[in-house]
């Protein structure tokens, strides 16, 4: 048995370390799109691919309805969700990779502040800790009042604050949700979005000004050039594919291992963003770059420490979890620091 649930840990750390790959690599490839098209266009043509794909693999995998039981928390989880991408991928287009991913890796920080203003409830000693490892690691990072400082750094740190109550809302409101539906949910809503925007663009006119200064967000549908349309229909397949992936990695990792692992795993994507970024731009962070994401990155793990192991061995054992089943079977405890990364993954 013991052997098993190692086996089972270990299969687990895998399927995060996976996850954190190719959510890098995705992340890295919507940094390469934002200077050829805009960022609603991204969004509905990733959608338009990841909608049907993601729907063939609820169909395959799903072994219970595919219905939302909290339809409105669903919505409002997937809104924050794409309102948290949307600033990412606003802060990718003017930002180095591993600058975003450890602004936006702040979010268990947030979390455990938000969980403190539960009643009843009050940090630790450790957690009061991290929350100021993690604060003086942002500073580092964003390093106001020098050449170093960009104010673009405030827009994942706003997502990371999104993504913190979109996480709370999943332990609190949809615990008994599918996983895949949730992740439908999210891409729905990215292209219900998308497609807002480019309507609204399709009747106002922005002002030349404001397209020259942000191309990424002030226009709608551009006119593709620059790359090859085979090359760029690839790299949205591609992004389309990551989403799904991930998504289903993520799901399966904390299915099979403890929770404080996979998370303490799920920080491999610091330093896949920063080889992605290394690959694809030849971004590499400076000595106090490095500090700072270090800082952050010690913090976040501490904080995640203290969901402890909330899976049951006997359902992890029998293996009664699987991608599409529901979690009415799972403890009462609520995972609030697993990721639920979506619109590159976001499940």
């Amino acid at each position: 048995m013991r052997s098993t649930l190692q086996n089972q840990s270990f299969g687990g750390l895998a399927y995060i370390v996976l996850a954190a790959v190719v959510l890098a690599l995705g992340d890295g490839l919507v940094k390469l799109l934002s200077e050829q098209i805009s960022v609603w266009q991204l969004v509905v043509l990733r959608g338009l691919v990841a909608v049907p794909l993601l729907g063939v693999f609820m169909w395959r995998f799903a072994r219970h309805g595919l219905r939302a039981t909290h339809r409105f928390w669903v919505g409002v989880r997937s809104l924050l969700l794409v309102a948290m991408w949307i600033l990412v991928y606003l802060a990718l287009a003017g930002l180095a990779l591993p600058t975003v991913s450890a602004a936006l890796y702040t979010a268990p920080l947030i979390i455990t502040l938000l969980c403190a203003l539960e009643p009843g409830r009050r940090l630790a000693l450790g957690e009061i800790g991290a929350v100021i490892l993690g604060f003086i690691g942002v500073l580092v990072l964003l390093r106001p009042g020098t050449s170093a400082f960009s104010p673009m750094l405030w827009l994942p740190l706003a997502g990371a604050v999104l993504y913190a109550l979109a996480a709370l809302i999943t332990a609190t409101k949809c615990r008994d949700e599918s996983p895949l539906v949730m992740s439908m949910g999210v891409q729905i809503a990215f292209l219900g979005v998308g497609l807002i925007a480019l309507g609204v663009f399709a009747v106002v006119d922005m002002p030349t000004s404001w397209q020259q200064a942000a191309p990424f967000v002030a226009r709608g549908w551009p006119a593709f050039a620059g790359m090859d349309l085979s090359v760029l229909a690839g790299l949205i397949v591609a992004l389309a594919v990551i989403a799904v992936l991930a998504s289903a990695a993520m799901g399966r990792a904390y299915q099979m291992a403890p929770a404080p692992l996979v998370a303490a795993g799920d920080y491999s994507y610091l330093v896949f963003s920063t080889l992605w970024g290394f690959l694809l731009f030849g971004h590499l962070p400076d000595q106090w770059g490095v500090v700072g994401m270090a800082l952050i990155a010690m913090a976040g793990l501490y904080a995640t420490r203290g969901g402890g192991n909330d899976h049951g061995n006997g359902d992890r054992a029998s293996g009664r979890h699987r991608l599409g089943q529901d979690s009415r079977s799972r403890r009462a405890r609520p995972r609030l620091l697993r990721r639920e990364r979506l619109p590159n993954a976001p499940a």
